[in-house]
């Protein structure tokens, strides 16, 4: 049994995040409206004719290099590995991840690597999609990620709790989104750690002075954890400031914990007008435009 077409790893946006507390366990509950960009890491998987319950992982792509080349610390690897153990799996499988998305970057590259993981596994080994998401959210969220459970649908959603709670996108935003459906990605290639986030995250963050344009729906870019990383790292308040300059823009904002930041778009044209200005202005920072996933 072989199927080496690739599963696509959309980039996850999240256009909003308000942390409402921290739980017993060292997580926090969250609350946050998320939007999938149609730029994306691929997974391939081929199954093997040998049983020895052998995951091999062979990673390419522009942002391989900054992966560790230890497989088995890979959330790819930790999302195959826990989907054979569930399910008593004894193949060897040969997985193939084409790393697009930069890491630690707020976008849920690894999250989206692991639903994609997931999926392809579910269609290969011909198990119910719906039953594996609706009984194993809360069990993937706390031993997986928190992001994988929205991954796993890789469309407009709203998450609640530490991400197993998911329910309907807002109509209201959902008509803002469709009247404002290309997206711009820019991160400045400094990876920063969601732990160290959190941890330095306060009630009482101080707001940077950039003006999000987002009059109509007040929510876009609003983001309780911006400021603790921009204190991190400047070059966030850069971007956003490049952003809010752009011709055409909508809205803008920073995405999880960062460092990218996104900028919405009512013209393809727009969108992509601004990808070549700030690539011709930051060269050395990763900057894509693309359509939004509806």
């Amino acid at each position: 049994m072989q199927n080496l077409n690739s599963e696509k790893a959309f980039a996850k946006v999240n256009l909003s995040l308000n942390i409402i507390n921290k739980r017993d366990d060292g997580y926090h509950n969250l609350n946050s409206d998320v939007i999938f960009a149609n730029i994306y890491d691929s997974i391939k998987i081929k199954v093997l004719s040998t049983n020895n319950k052998n995951i091999d992982l062979k990673i390419n792509g522009r942002f391989k290099k900054d992966l560790s080349n230890q497989p088995k610390k890979n959330i790819v690897y930790k999302a195959a590995s826990y989907f054979m153990k569930k399910y008593n799996i004894e193949s060897d499988i040969l997985i193939t991840l084409n790393k697009n998305l930069p890491v630690a970057s707020g976008i849920g590259g690894g999250s989206a690597d692991a639903a994609a993981t997931l999926r392809k596994l579910l269609k290969l080994f011909n198990i119910n999609k719906s039953i594996f998401y609706k009984n194993l959210h809360t069990e993937i969220a706390k031993e997986l990620g928190a992001d994988i459970p929205v991954c796993l649908y890789s469309s407009a959603l709203n998450i609640k709790n530490i991400g197993e709670k998911i329910s309907n996108f807002p109509i209201n935003l959902k008509k803002i989104i469709i009247n404002n459906n290309y997206i711009i990605l820019i991160t400045p290639n400094k990876p920063i750690s969601t732990k160290m986030v959190f941890n330095n995250w306060s009630k009482k963050p101080q707001h940077t002075n950039i003006i999000n344009k987002n009059k109509h729906y007040p929510t876009i870019g609003i983001n309780d954890l911006k400021s603790t990383a921009e204190n991190i790292e400047h070059s966030i308040i850069t971007a956003q400031k490049m952003l809010s300059l752009q011709n055409g823009i909508k809205y803008f904002g920073m995405s999880g914990s960062g460092a990218t930041c996104f900028g919405l778009f009512r013209k393809r044209n727009l969108a992509t007008q601004a990808e070549n200005k700030i690539k011709q202005l930051r060269p050395k920072w990763w900057v894509k435009s693309a359509s939004i996933i509806i």
